[in-house]
């Protein structure tokens, strides 16, 4: 078999729900944060060395299971995806040691960390495990015979958990955060990127304190920071640029997922105006973040994709892109039973917009990550019965948000149930 080599599983540690992995795809509960959190425990974990040592002889292990389906349908995945020179890729393939499957600490270059599931949205494509919202959410409406039958997961509380048994919680502590970074300054000198997910960075006082006692890693100024952020609260913008240009670069990853038709319907609790407000403004004071937004692409955004690319490049950001591949009921192939035909004729409308609208590299951006959304959405092959599950799924969001689809989709209506192009 050939190696599946993965950057994330030799140089990458990844902060959950309670656990550890090696990257935000990678599923399995590889290390329990009640066990460590330290990186220098974490990094060669038993776990961590079995994954590696997997990959290594072409053995795909169950948590790998998202980007082993991108590569059956010759798409590439996220392991392929790392921001480092490729010299110092080569120079971290070298620090493997094939026997043991262990990793020199010096070839840790990426870490991300997640504080807490508090956030302000309780999006669509989210669940009770990242968003507050989802979790108060699912305290408020009796679940139904439908929800069970349909297996919607986000609705019955199972969606990113590992069986019944699982009511494992983003909870990190300040202190569990010095630990961390202690660790990281002392004994992880080559740490070139940080990520913080969430729940909503922003919302949280974990995050400001993480960042602020990041600025002090001693390889601060090789450093790119980022973050995911809905971008759509109040806070310190002008004290965020300070915290962010102490590090080679900022970037802000601002998960926008929708145009200006349906971002308030799919990212419950947003509002366009308030997410062009901090944009505007961010962007006025500081000329050394990158700001990217980026769309993470469900069947909710394939309905509306022109929109969609419409509004998000409006914005004149760095534009990117992912997938949502699970749960199956909203991955965007799902939508190529019936509608095939009509949505590649709505592709060929956004790539005639990108052409006539875009130059240079905003260009070149813009086309990549919209054939990877065109690509997968036409490669990939998902059973008929998700389709049905993601209608049932839309009735019951709107029923239990007290929204209509109908009032958000130009190009879609939901009649007596059924999905309709008109």
């Amino acid at each position: 078999m050939n190696k599946l080599t993965c950057y994330y599983a030799l140089s990458g540690i990844n902060y959950k729900n309670s656990t550890v992995t090696c990257c935000p795809r990678q599923a399995d509960q590889l290390v329990f944060q009640k066990d460590t959190i330290l990186p220098s425990e974490i990094y060669n974990h038993n776990n961590f060395k079995e994954l590696r040592k997997s990959l290594d002889i072409g053995i795909w292990p169950k948590g790998c299971d998202t980007c082993e389906e991108m590569e059956k349908n010759n798409l590439k995945s996220m392991r392929h995806d790392f921001r480092i020179p490729m010299s110092n890729w080569l120079e971290i393939q070298k620090k493997y040691n094939v026997i043991t499957g262990e990793m020199s600490k010096d070839a840790l270059t990426h870490i991300e960390l997640r504080f807490s599931n508090a956030c302000n949205f309780s999006c669509l494509h989210c669940s009770d495990v990242y968003s507050s919202k989802w979790a108060n959410i699912l305290k408020t409406f009796k679940q139904d015979n439908d929800m069970i039958k349909y297996d919607l997961k986000q609705l019955l509380g199972t969606e990113h958990r590992h069986g019944d048994d699982d009511n494992l919680s983003m909870k990190m502590s300040i202190s569990q955060i010095d630990e961390i970074v202690n660790d990281l300054c002392k004994n992880f000198p080559n740490l070139e990127l940080i990520d913080i997910a969430g729940g909503e960075p922003l919302y949280q006082k974990q995050f400001w304190y993480a960042l602020e006692k990041l600025t002090k890693h001693p390889n601060a100024k090789n450093i790119i920071f980022s973050f995911h952020s809905n971008f759509n609260t109040d806070f310190d913008i002008v004290y965020l640029s300070h915290l962010l240009k102490k590090f080679k670069r900022g970037v802000i990853l601002i998960s926008i997922d929708g145009g200006e038709n349906i971002y308030p319907y799919f990212r419950k609790g947003g509002k366009w105006s308030q997410l062009v407000k901090n944009i505007n403004k961010i962007k006025r004071i500081d000329q050394k973040t990158h700001i990217v937004g980026t769309c993470t692409t469900s069947a909710y955004q394939i309905l509306d994709i022109k929109n969609v690319f419409e509004s998000i490049l409006s914005l004149d950001l760095i534009f990117d892109a992912s997938i949502v591949q699970t749960p199956k009921y909203i991955n965007p192939s799902i939508l190529n039973y019936d509608f095939f035909t009509v949505i590649n004729k709505d592709f060929d409308e956004v790539i005639n917009y990108i052409n006539s609208k875009l130059t240079g590299k905003k260009k070149m951006d813009a086309i990549h990550w919209f054939n990877y959304i065109k690509e997968y959405t036409n490669e990939t092959k998902i059973g008929y019965k998700h389709y049905n599950r993601f209608l049932v799924y839309i009735q019951k969001t709107d029923k239990i948000w007290d929204c209509d689809f109908n009032n958000f989709y130009q190009n879609y209506r939901i009649i007596d149930g059924e999905l309709e192009r008109i």
